[in-house]
């Protein structure tokens, strides 16, 4: 089975780019690849449990994130840093991800067959 990871690292709703992480992870998890999402930096900003985008031109990435579960997507993962640096605990996210040191993402990265950065 190919591995691919997802790496998305802008906030929610800076531009598109998150929304079509999301959905590339889901097509390819509908495809039955192992596939797995890393959310560094301001990306964490999507993991947020509490979004209210109504006064944006863009729709609540929450709602597609919690699609992740329905695909068989598991492996979520966000550096432990990212969440310190923005006073975030895992309480505060809409998913329970594996928390990893950021040491950690070199060899989380070596091990895919595939990385596509959003």
């Amino acid at each position: 089975m190919s591995k691919i990871c997802i790496v998305s690292s802008h906030s929610p709703y800076s531009s598109t780019s998150v929304r079509d992480g999301i959905e590339s992870l889901l097509v390819a998890a509908s495809f039955d690849m192992d596939a797995s999402l890393l959310v560094l930096g301001d990306g964490i900003l999507q993991l947020l449990n509490k979004q209210a985008p109504e006064s944006l031109p863009q729709k609540n990435t929450g709602s597609l994130l919690q699609a992740l579960e329905i695909y068989g997507v598991e492996s979520i993962y966000v550096c432990e840093q990212d969440l310190v640096d923005r006073g975030l605990t895992q309480d505060d996210l809409i998913l329970t991800p594996t928390i990893i040191s950021r040491s950690q993402v070199p060899s989380l990265l070596q091990e895919q067959d595939s990385i596509l950065n959003f």
